[in-house]
């Protein structure tokens, strides 16, 4: 009898604990996931309070109907008609479902249904457990968006640089192609034309050799896996032929395209940058293709670009940027009376280099601000306590920098000299936004600074915006100046400046002064000052 008693309890027990054990299971199922249990013909029988939450059902309202309740129109009869095979069969069936709300608000779960058995090994009921992975598939779309140009269908430049990182380090080849002067299309033809234009010309772009990519707006890129032999040299050629000899007819109208086209050999890590420096050479030059690789000049362009743009940051970093400074002389008296500020950069071995070989650079990497703003704290100290008149170059971006704008009046209040400071805007870059330049001008004049238009007499010139700006001198750019004693047509373009200036009440100072026979001529003319090697060359120290 104790026996018996003793299995009794020992059976109890097993039962207590496996009892447990499955109510642990169920509570985590229940809380982590979208449960619901059916009979044999799909009636549910069970739903928890996932199920109610993600579907806006009540319990009563879901038991003993179908799961066709929460069934998306979206969703095809195949998938369940597959479903219904496979759990029949005994097996577990697993996929991602678009659901429907009570409010009909679709939403997305991974589900997983599993037939339960009994002794038997009959069917008894289905189980069925979900996750609702809705923002996955939404951010998922999204991502894809990203992917895919909705105008073209092309892959897009986000596909792209993912592309290229899929094996960086093996070898490839990218085609660039840009259709030129594609704003007049738009501008002509109306833009429903130039977008029917994109659409035509991306589907001749795609083959079964290349990946096609649509770029920006209208440039186009065709990664291929192989080498860039001689024969797929001849296929680039034909196809850049075929495409711009190709009538592309458009709403009844009949369009001509020219292309311009970059083509790089790399590894994928380095061929983007490659094939757009090939594409840039391509669009100054009159080949039909600019391959990178047979252009030895941008590889050692590139290379000197990056050394430069180095030494600039280097030089910024250890305060390797300094002002010289050159006198400019009264006509009258042949005297300094004031001084520009020249940037230059010292170099570790002591050498010093002059703007030439480093300004553009800064320009183009977007460190051309800090310069100016080195340039107008170092000149204002220089000048702190002498009574020159001195002047410092702006460019237009500086003007649109908040940051410089800042400097130079923090610099103004705190040193009291404006009216000794001259602020020579560069024209030579084209003065465009009339607005920003002469609320700028209003703005340093309430300190007392004067401002002088630098570089005058260049392809922008225009007397026009002169005439609107409140400006104290004109700067005669130095390329009219260095042989008014040869050149007719540069005398009769100083004479017309000249004739402007005195009219306007601006004061004029001609630039590249080389020898005394330039010097008698601008005195002759009536030039008001003189700048150039004649009267002193750019130096760290005062004259």
């Amino acid at each position: 009898m104790n026996s018996s008693t003793n299995l009794v309890e020992v059976l109890q027990e097993n039962f207590k604990v496996i009892n447990n054990d499955l109510n642990q299971y169920k509570l985590i199922l229940d809380t982590s996931a979208i449960v619901s249990k059916t009979d044999l013909q799909g009636a549910i029988t069970y739903v928890n309070d996932e199920f109610c939450k993600a579907s806006g059902y009540t319990r009563e309202e879901l038991i003993g109907k179908k799961h066709s309740i929460i069934k998306h129109p979206d969703t095809s009869k195949e998938v369940f008609k597959k479903m219904w095979e496979t759990i029949e069969n005994k097996n577990i069936w697993s996929s991602t479902i678009k659901n429907r709300r009570k409010t009909g608000e679709s939403y997305y779960v991974k589900t997983v249904i599993m037939p339960l058995l009994d002794e038997s090994e009959k069917i008894v009921e289905y189980i069925a457990a979900r996750i609702d992975v809705t923002e996955l598939i939404k951010k998922d779309r999204i991502i894809q968006e990203h992917f895919v140009d909705e105008l073209t269908g092309l892959k897009t430049r986000t596909a792209l640089l993912d592309d290229l990182q899929i094996k960086p380090n093996s070898y490839a080849s990218l085609i660039l192609i840009n259709i030129d002067r594609f704003s007049d299309i738009n501008d002509y033809f109306g833009y429903e034309t130039g977008d029917e234009l994109l659409k035509v010309f991306a589907n001749k772009l795609q083959n079964d050799h290349n990946t096609a990519y649509r770029i920006s707006g209208d440039e186009f890129a065709l990664l291929c896996e192989h080498e860039l032999n001689d024969d797929r040299r001849d296929e680039i050629s034909s196809m850049l032929i075929d495409l711009e000899t190709s009538e592309y007819q458009l709403f009844e109208e009949s369009i001509s395209i020219f292309l311009s086209c970059g083509v790089s050999y790399s590894r994928k890590s380095e061929l983007y940058k490659l094939a757009h420096i090939a594409l840039k050479k391509n669009r100054n030059s009159n080949e039909a293709v600019t391959y990178y690789n047979d252009n030895k000049d941008l590889e050692d362009k590139v290379k000197e670009n990056l050394d430069v743009i180095l030494r600039i940051k280097e030089g910024l970093k250890h305060d390797r940027f300094i002002p010289f400074f050159q006198g400019i002389v009264d006509n009258k008296t042949k005297k300094i009376v004031k001084y520009e500020s020249l940037i230059r950069l010292k170099c570790d071995d002591g050498k010093v280099e002059s703007p030439f070989f480093f300004l553009e650079h800064a320009k183009k990497s977007k460190l051309y601000t800090k310069l100016t703003q080195v340039m107008i704290q170092k000149t204002f100290e220089k000048f702190a306590d002498l009574e020159y008149e001195f002047s410092i170059n702006l460019l237009l971006q500086d003007i649109e920098s908040p940051k410089v704008m800042k400097c130079l009046v923090d610099h103004l209040e705190k040193f009291q000299c404006g009216k000794r400071v001259v602020l020579e805007i560069v024209e030579s870059e084209g003065i465009y936004n009339f607005d920003l330049v002469s609320k700028f001008i209003t703005m340093v004049k309430n300190y007392g600074c004067k401002i002088a238009i630098d570089d005058f007499g260049t392809g922008y010139s225009n007397f026009s915006y002169l005439a609107k700006l409140d400006i104290d001198y004109i700067k005669i750019d130095g390329s009219l100046v260095k042989d008014i004693d040869k050149d007719l047509a540069q005398m009769a373009t100083v004479e017309s400046i000249l004739h402007f200036a005195k009219k306007m009440c601006i004061k004029t100072i001609a630039e590249y002064v080389e020898n005394e026979v330039i010097c008698n001529i601008l005195c002759r003319l009536g030039v008001d000052f003189s700048q150039g090697y004649y009267f002193s060359k750019p130096q760290e120290e005062l004259i």
